[in-house]
């Protein structure tokens, strides 16, 4: 006996989570889980299986980069709402992403979309300095500031922001802050 897929919908906002199943009902036959709090996510883990759908619509800097790394472990299909379009969580851990401002249309292509799961996420690989100028970035110091305390030219720190950003798949620096949460402790604990 089939059990009934589950699609899992990472929200606070009660109202869009209505929507999205009063939209979704018609077209999909699936069970809707709402995980109203990204940050007690962790127990969906155990429960989601490889033909299951996770869709997080959460703002980036409140998920945990830890739970990412997990739910990328289950080989389900995730589909991710982000202002960015063309960034590091797909990079990393080929989640399908869509714009955070997603038509049903654009919900359903990602949900009907045949992608390749991977197992496994594909970090960034960042020299020590380039980490450096990535954690000052985004604690929101200047490049003349960073300049100063790593004691090398600006010129230099704008080499070394310009290759980390291209290397997670961002083009401003102030985007850094859209980051996940403990995606930098990741970076340096890890990968140092």
């Amino acid at each position: 006996m089939d059990t009934l897929v589950k699609t899992y919908i990472c929200t606070d906002n009660y109202f869009l989570y209505k929507g999205i199943v009063c939209s979704l009902a018609e077209r999909l036959n699936c069970h809707f889980v709402w995980v109203s709090d990204i940050n007690q996510a962790q127990y969906i883990l155990s429960e989601v299986r490889q033909e299951d759908v996770v869709i997080l619509l959460a703002e980036t800097n409140t998920i945990d980069f830890y739970f990412l790394i997990k739910l990328c472990k289950c080989q389900c299909k995730v589909i991710m709402a982000s202002h960015e379009q063309n960034w590091l969580l797909n990079i990393m851990f080929n989640f399908i992403m869509i714009n955070s401002h997603f038509y049903l249309s654009d919900l359903l292509l990602a949900i009907h979309s045949k992608t390749m799961h991977s197992f496994y996420a594909k970090y960034p690989k960042l020299t020590r300095q380039e980490k450096k100028v990535l954690f000052y970035t985004y604690k929101g110091h200047s490049v003349s500031a960073m300049s100063r305390y790593l004691e090398i030219s600006e010129k230099t720190i704008y080499q070394h922001q310009r290759n980390a950003l291209t290397k997670i798949g961002m083009e401003k620096p102030r985007n850094v802050v859209g980051l996940p949460k403990n995606f930098l402790e990741f970076l340096f604990h890890k990968h140092n």
